[in-house]
């Protein structure tokens, strides 16, 4: 007789016949045996001593072997468990509890490599309760413990580039509001971390909101920008030149969402670019005044050989007399500038001596006591006592110091404050002397020509402007540099660095 097995389940126990409770159990059995076999998670019947009494196949794959007769034979304390204290907490957890869910395990596959895995059991017992073993089924986490690993070392290789690169690196919202930052950033504007992140560093860290407000606009135009460069105060009052660099994350609306970008110190490196351009000018000037003066002293000569030959033949109390002598003393003075203007462009080869430059700086500020006292001027000089002697030629030096404070007189026509200093960096062997006024200031964009030859922002211009240049000529002859700093309306700086050079024996 054929059951048929659909209508069964319908059947209460009670009114099946033996037949058809004998097909129903064989049915319950291969359901059983399919499943088992057929799932792709690990399943299997231990001991609570430490054999397995059953598993199926994907579990025997799962660990690396051929056959479940290999995986029955596993000691699961030394064959299975990577650690043995391992299965001994598991084993505490689940005869508590009854069962545990998502039990994270280490096993051994059969080549000796691990198997992370995550088990669901329960306890199974005896007639009277007891716990004889454990049965559930096993899942490989393998593949995703990797993947982890992989994503945590990405992070801490990309948290390492992120905190220890040079440059200063940012990310931010929409607005500008900082969400992230590194500690070269933070050592760039003197902010902690915690001071800037939160900070609008569009508003509180830059200088000219003209400048932010192109910088934004190019930003959020192209999405990205390239050796963008801006002027930051540092939040000690310095201020720095940057470079920046960076993207733009859009949404799906393609509506700029944050911003992500290299922030990069360049005050130095143009400072250094300023200063080779000026080299660069003031050699091809040098070239162009070999050249004027050459080409001009001959015919000047010529004409004042003239003008002397004519006035031996007018008689001395002639009326006419007079214009010679002007037109020869012009000529004379022409000359003369042609030739000021060769010494500049290539100073004399003077004998340099062994220097003191606390004692120019203190003859020169004697010379001006007088002009300072009439102009209210009051100056402080801060002269370090441990400054070497240096072989330099003091007229030169002399007559830098000298240019410098009259352009500080100039600069402050109803009073203020000059102070003079000096010291000695060791480390670098350098002497500087500052000159610091608190008059005017210069202009931003007159920072970069000041040392031009001829150059001058006076309205009233009684020189040809070559006060700055002769200071930065002879300054470059002793192997050294003027830099300078101004705040228009505050006042200007001028650092003199001048390398310390001993006598040859």
């Amino acid at each position: 007789m054929t059951v048929r097995t659909d209508t069964l389940d319908s059947l209460p126990v009670e009114d099946m016949t033996l037949e058809q409770l004998e097909d129903r159990i064989r049915e319950i059995e291969r359901n059983y045996e399919e499943f088992f076999a057929a799932a792709r998670d690990g399943f299997y019947i231990s001991t609570r001593e430490g054999k397995f009494i059953d598993c199926n196949e994907s579990l025997v794959q799962m660990l690396g072997y051929r056959v479940p007769e290999e995986v029955l034979m596993l000691d699961l304390n030394r064959d299975l468990w990577l650690n043995y204290e391992d299965r001994v907490r598991f084993q505490g957890i689940i005869e508590k509890q009854g069962y545990v869910r998502d039990y994270e395990a280490v096993f051994k596959r059969k080549d000796g490599s691990p198997l992370y895995v995550t088990l669901s059991s329960h306890v199974w017992t005896d007639a009277r309760g007891n716990i004889r073993g454990y049965r559930g089924f096993v899942v490989d986490r393998t593949q995703e413990r990797i993947i982890c690993e992989q994503l945590e070392a990405t992070e801490v290789r990309f948290r390492d580039l992120f905190e220890n690169i040079l440059d200063g690196v940012f990310i931010s919202d929409a607005s500008g509001t900082v969400l992230d930052c590194n500690k070269a950033l933070c050592d760039m504007i003197g902010y902690s971390r915690e001071e800037f992140m939160g900070m609008n560093y569009y508003r509180d860290l830059f200088i000219s909101a003209q400048d932010v407000m192109d910088f934004r606009r190019t930003f959020t135009k192209h999405g990205t920008v390239k050796d963008y460069e801006l002027q930051i105060v540092r939040k000690d009052g310095a201020i720095r030149d940057i470079s920046m660099s960076g993207i733009a994350q859009r949404n799906s609306k393609g509506e700029v969402v944050s911003y992500q970008g290299l922030m990069r110190d360049i005050t130095e490196e143009k400072r250094l670019r300023t200063q080779l351009i000026r080299s660069e000018r003031f050699s091809a000037m040098g070239k162009m005044a070999s050249q004027l003066a050459h080409e001009l002293n001959n015919p000047i000569y010529g004409i004042m050989n003239c003008l002397d030959l004519i006035r031996d033949e007018v008689p001395e109390k002639h009326e006419k007399r007079k214009y010679l002598e002007l037109a020869r003393n012009e000529c004379k003075r022409t000359s003369g500038l042609l030739i000021k203007m060769l010494k500049f462009f290539k100073p004399d080869d003077e004998q340099r001596c062994p220097t003191n430059i606390n004692k120019l700086l203190e003859e020169t500020l004697l010379f001006y006591e007088k002009q300072f006292k009439n102009l209210n001027i009051r100056v402080t000089s801060d002269l370090s006592n441990d400054l070497p002697m240096t072989m330099a030629v003091e007229s030169q030096l002399k007559q830098v110091f000298i240019n410098m404070i009259i352009n500080a007189n100039t600069a402050m026509p109803t009073g203020g404050d000059l102070r003079v200093s000096s010291r000695f960096d060791a480390p670098k062997n350098t002497i500087t002397v500052t000159i610091e006024d608190t008059g005017v200031g210069i202009r931003r964009e007159n920072l970069d020509r000041i040392f031009e030859a001829f150059f001058t922002t006076k309205k009233e211009v009684k020189g040809v402007g070559l006060g700055l240049s002769i200071c930065y000529g002879f300054i470059r002859e002793h192997g050294g540099r003027i830099d300078v700093r101004s705040e228009l309306g505050k006042g200007t700086a001028f650092d003199i660095h001048l390398p310390v050079v001993m006598p040859e024996n």
